[in-house]
This record gives C-alpha cells, sequence and structure tokens, in this order.
C-alpha cells in the first residue's frame, strides 16, 4: 500500500494545476469565488504541498483588494452585490478576507475575495493542490 500513495498524490496533483506565482498569497492576487460556500467548498478542496489536508483559520478582512483614489466612490457599495458582475476595466474594490492555511511545519496565508458570482473556475494556490 505504501508504494500506491506517491502515485495518488502526483495523480491528485495533476488534476488541478496550481494557479501561477502568487495566486491567493495577497489580497490583489486573491482567489475569486462566490459568497460564504464558495468559500468554504474552495478552502476545503485544498490539500498542503505534501498532499495533507489543510486546516483552516479565518483571519479576518483585509480590506478592499484594490484602493479608490475616492473614498465615496459609489462603486465600493455596488460592488458588495455579488450578483453585479465587474463591468470589463472597472476597477475590483471587493473586500478580500485572509486565512491562516496550516500544514505540517508551515502556515501560509491566503487572500479571498467572495463577490464573484457566479465564479470562475479557480486553481489552488502555487504549492497546494485540490
Amino acid at each position: 500500500m505504501r508504494r500506491l500513495l506517491p502515485f495518488a498524490l502526483a495523480a491528485c496533483a495533476h488534476a488541478s494545476p496550481a494557479g501561477p506565482p502568487g495566486f491567493a498569497r495577497s489580497k490583489d492576487r486573491a482567489a475569486e469565488v462566490c459568497l460564504p460556500p464558495g468559500v468554504k467548498d474552495y478552502l476545503a478542496g485544498l490539500r498542503c504541498p505534501g498532499g495533507q489536508a489543510v486546516r483552516i483559520k479565518r483571519v479576518g478582512s483585509v480590506g478592499s483588494r484594490n484602493t479608490s483614489v475616492d473614498p465615496n466612490d459609489p462603486r465600493i457599495l455596488l460592488q458588495m452585490d455579488p450578483e453585479r458582475p465587474l463591468a470589463r476595466g472597472e476597477p475590483d474594490f471587493h473586500i478580500v478576507d485572509a486565512f491562516e492555511a496550516h500544514c505540517p511545519g508551515a502556515v501560509y496565508t491566503l487572500f479571498v475575495d467572495m463577490y464573484h458570482c457566479p465564479s470562475p473556475l479557480q486553481p489552488p494556490p502555487d504549492g497546494f493542490t485540490k
């Protein structure tokens, strides 16, 4: 049975290639999901670099993905509506949440934007698998 485990982990790693370097590792490169169930599903599907399940702890909100020049820009509130997709070229002012991903020997900070509905299929952060 021990010989099958590395093969199984390699097969999982190829099932969903990791995102580009830095994906989900900063608020401006946050993973885009739909509402709290999307956050839960995305994070629950991640595997540590060694293939183990990730233990997740929410850190909290880290502010907008991008900072508006005008703090009274009406798009800031309008973008809190997950039913309203961003217009082409519109800056993303969504609030981003940070999570600690606890893996054996390391803790990583991951960033998720839950205001993208429907959400595009998101790859795992670099170093992680799904």
